[in-house]
């Protein structure tokens, strides 16, 4: 982050958050209404009238397990293919040398913005998918089952641990470092021709995913464990 105080990083550190974090928030925003509204109304349809079932799927499936996760895929499927084609174009013409023949270090410059950017972007993105998703939740509860709104978001409140959002943060955080340290792997050393851009696509999406899920469910392991 201290590298941060250079100007030119700055502006490539801003750019990142908004090409990987606010550019997604429309698609993540229509994903997490639906999802919300989606998974109340299977429980309802499943279980009944359950208001404290509904209010727990809510909290510790929706708002800290599937939030994460479906805004990490989002992400995984909207920036690790062009991070990766983005850095093997550059190292395809040489821009790499280029950068280090000028004396700027091209890791701090390519790289460091790229990871730190989804670093920061991912969390951020996830917390407007938890809210979308959770009001959406509360809107067909207080639909499906007849109740008031107000008693609703009451109910999830008092069913809420206060560290669980905090992981939920974290473990956003995490994925978001390991989908841009795979992306930028794959495309910073990437062979010099045309077909390896595509390859190298398609290893960043590939293994992006497998970290995501893996980061997922070890914190899954480590909640259940811990509770």
């Amino acid at each position: 982050f201290g590298r941060l105080r250079d100007p030119q990083l700055r502006i490539q550190f801003h750019r990142q958050i908004n090409a990987h974090g606010i550019a997604a928030l429309p698609v993540v925003a229509a994903l997490a209404a639906l999802t919300g509204a989606t998974a109340v109304t299977q429980v309802t349809a499943l279980a009944g009238q359950d208001n404290d079932l509904a209010q727990r799927l809510m909290f510790f499936g929706l708002f800290f397990e599937l939030a994460p996760l479906l805004t990490a895929l989002v992400v995984v499927a909207r920036s690790s293919a062009a991070i990766a084609s983005e850095l093997a174009v550059m190292h395809l013409y040489d821009e790499f040398t280029a950068l280090r023949r000028m004396g700027v270090p091209a890791a701090d410059y390519l790289l460091l913005p790229r990871i730190l950017g989804l670093a920061l972007a991912l969390p951020a993105v996830t917390v407007c998918f938890q809210l979308i998703a959770v009001g959406s939740g509360w809107l067909a509860v207080a639909l499906l089952q007849d109740q008031p709104l107000p008693q609703v978001a009451a109910h999830f409140f008092d069913l809420a641990d206060p560290w669980l959002p905090l992981a939920s943060l974290a473990k956003s955080a995490l994925m978001g470092a390991a989908i841009g340290i795979i992306a930028c792997f794959h495309g910073s050393s990437a062979a010099r021709s045309t077909q390896a851009i595509s390859t190298a696509s398609i290893h960043a999406v590939g293994n992006g995913l497998i970290a995501v899920f893996v980061i997922d469910v070890s914190f899954a392991l480590a909640a259940y464990f811990l509770k």
